[in-house]
């Protein structure tokens, strides 16, 4: 079975328009170089000049048009095909082109407001996702990437500073199982240090050790291999900036944990960016000094 061939193209120079504007301009010229007066003939020519000038400039501007057209579809196909080679990443984006499509085809015009702007409040999500920023808000799901963290092969050193505001910080099921990762890591020859701020509740000011309440989960640390320093609240009142959940691993990324007065999770803001990696280093540094090892603690019986 024989394959039709495409039609080809025809020639702009060939086409009627073209001709016949070409026959008419040289047959009109014609006559004014041998009809006309020197002035009429200078004239038309730079009538004719300023027309196929103008001519000129219009083409320019068309082809200009074109390319941009031509670079923007481009540029739109470059993001599907530059997401190609990562098939979850891919995944996700088809979906969000689906959800996008549905959106524009929604006939109510509040409702398709209403969309767009919680649309936009995805796209600022997206973008901080880009830039390395990883955000968990009012839920416990952060847990999982922490724990994946704690036992990547690469990290060697993972420095955290706990925030304790009640007895039960960490007390619940994830919070407990967060503390198995920690022990795990040691396991796995990670080297986890940890600071401990703890308010007058917790660790009175004429208290050689603290309260009965939260001493448990610190010997539990400092019996698993974790090296554990503590300190009072009240000594870094003048520094308020230390007072963070933050947890430094290695020089990868840094992640900081907000909570309520329950010690239930209310954000929880993972950053790739150097900066802030050293930035935390420099406030681990600071705390340190105003903290006490545990185990020079007088021992409890």
């Amino acid at each position: 079975m024989s394959r039709e061939e495409p039609p080809r193209r025809r020639s702009a120079l060939l086409s009627f328009r073209f001709l016949f504007s070409a026959a008419f301009g040289s047959v009109l010229m014609g006559l004014v170089a041998a009809l006309g007066p020197p002035p009429a003939q200078l004239a038309t020519l730079g009538c004719l000049v300023s027309v196929v000038g103008g001519l000129f400039l219009a083409y320019l501007g068309q082809e200009e048009e074109r390319e941009r057209r031509r670079n923007a579809t481009v540029e739109g196909l470059s993001v599907p095909l530059a997401l190609a080679s990562d098939p979850d990443v891919f995944r996700v984006y088809r979906s969000l082109c689906d959800g996008l499509l549905a959106v524009a085809r929604l006939p109510d015009g509040i409702l398709r407001d209403a969309a767009v702007q919680k649309l936009e409040s995805v796209a600022a999500q997206v973008a901080e996702l880009g830039e390395g920023r990883v955000v968990f808000a009012l839920t416990e799901g952060w847990r999982t990437v922490y724990e994946r963290l704690l036992l990547s092969p690469a990290l060697k050193s993972y420095r955290s500073v706990a925030w304790v505001r009640t007895k039960d910080y960490w007390q619940d099921a994830p919070g407990r199982q967060s503390t198995r990762a920690n022990f795990e890591a040691v396991a796995h020859g990670v080297i986890v240090e940890r600071i401990v701020i703890l308010p007058g509740a917790l660790w009175p000011s004429r208290a050689p050790v603290p309260e009965a309440g939260i001493y448990p989960w610190l010997a539990e640390q400092h019996g698993r291999g974790v090296r554990l320093w503590i300190v009072r609240e009240a000594e870094i009142s003048r520094e308020p900036d230390l007072l963070c959940d933050t947890g430094i691993y290695g020089t990868r990324a840094v992640g900081v944990q907000e909570q309520d007065e329950s010690s239930r999770t209310l954000k929880f803001t993972l950053d790739l960016d150097a900066q802030r990696v050293r930035e935390a280093e420099e406030r681990w540094n600071r705390l340190l000094l105003y903290a006490t090892e545990f185990h020079r603690l007088p021992r409890t019986t």
